[in-house]
This record gives structure tokens, C-alpha cells and sequence, in this order.
């Protein structure tokens, strides 16, 4: 008899155990921590959208050639999901052209922290370390973002940060203080 009391004593206290248990549980979801019975989904909504980036025409810098175009145009699909379409656009410019004519001149050393979109002006926050050029890199860096964020439909400004602050220069020479309207445009002699 001792025996079955015994095992009828130790069933209730798993039962009791398991109860409380489910009860903490459910009690953590409630709470806002994670509930790891909860499915999911692996591969976030990624969406896709067809833009045109503006690269440095190689031939311009090599040649100085006042008669070729500064920035040529590239169509490219963009995919992107976690972050703004404003901030993988300036991720993909970053990255630059696979055509052997383009290139890049945004530091590979800069460090974009994000891009946010508030009353058609997008907000270009760099991280101050890393970002470095002389003045030609700063203007292609500055034209190369603004042409690129100006063709899409909802920018109508482009604003650099630094650190999540206006600055008066992004690498020490061009004024950045207050935000472009249109694509920026400057003469330069290479």
C-alpha cells in the first residue's frame, strides 16, 4: 500500500510541476519575452525595386575631359527588407558598378550608419570614423548620393550627418550644413 501512495504522490507532483511550468510560461509571453514554441518566419518580407544609381564616369577623371558626362546612370534591382529603400540604395552605391567604366568614389573606408526619409528630405548619416577623401572625393561622394536619392519619386532633399549630427563638411572640404536641394553640381578642375 505504502508503494502506491508513494507512486501516487510522485505522479502529483509532476503533474504540479508541469502545471506551473505551462502557468510561468504563458505568464513570459504575457510579459513580452520570447516564447520559444513561437514559429518564426525565417526569411523576412524582402521587397524589390528597380532604381537608377549614378557612378563616376572613369574616363572623366582620367581625362579631364570638360565634354564627357561627370556621373553616368545605372539601372540596377535592388533588393531590400530590414532597412529603408533610401538606405539600400546608398548601400548599392556604395558597393559600386561591375562595369569597368564606373566607379565609386565614396570612401570604401566610410561607415553608413542608416538613411532615414522625414518630409522628402533623406537623412545620410556616416560615422565620422573612417570618412576621409581629398576634395574631388567629397564632391563625387556628394553628387553620386544626391542624384541618385533625387530620381527617387519621395526625396526631394538630401541632408549629410555625421555621427546623427549636421556637420559643416562630410570630409573637410565641401559645405554640408544644410540640405541639398536637386542633385548637387560643382565645376572642378581634375
Amino acid at each position: 500500500m505504502k508503494k502506491y501512495i508513494s507512486m501516487l504522490l510522485i505522479l502529483l507532483m509532476v503533474f504540479s510541476l508541469a502545471a506551473c511550468s505551462g502557468i510561468e510560461k504563458e505568464h513570459a509571453v504575457k510579459d513580452g519575452s520570447k516564447d520559444e514554441n513561437v514559429v518564426v518566419d525565417p526569411a523576412p518580407k524582402i521587397n524589390e525595386q528597380e532604381v537608377t544609381l549614378f557612378f563616376v564616369n572613369k574616363k572623366y577623371i582620367e581625362t579631364s575631359d570638360k565634354n564627357l558626362e561627370k556621373l553616368i546612370s545605372e539601372k540596377r534591382l535592388v533588393k531590400y527588407g530590414d532597412t529603408s529603400l533610401e538606405e539600400a540604395v546608398v548601400r548599392e552605391l556604395m558597393k559600386g558598378s561591375d562595369n569597368k567604366e564606373l566607379s565609386t568614389e565614396i570612401p570604401s573606408s566610410a561607415k553608413l550608419i542608416n538613411v532615414e526619409v522625414a518630409d522628402g528630405t533623406a537623412f545620410v548619416n556616416f560615422a565620422r570614423d573612417g570618412l576621409y577623401g581629398g576634395s574631388m572625393q567629397e564632391i563625387f561622394t556628394i553628387m553620386q548620393i544626391t542624384r541618385t536619392l533625387n530620381a527617387l519619386p519621395n526625396i526631394q532633399r538630401v541632408q549629410f550627418l555625421i555621427d546623427g549630427n549636421k556637420s559643416e563638411t562630410l570630409m573637410g572640404h565641401i559645405g554640408v550644413s544644410e540640405p541639398f536641394k536637386g542633385p548637387f553640381e560643382m565645376e572642378m578642375d581634375v
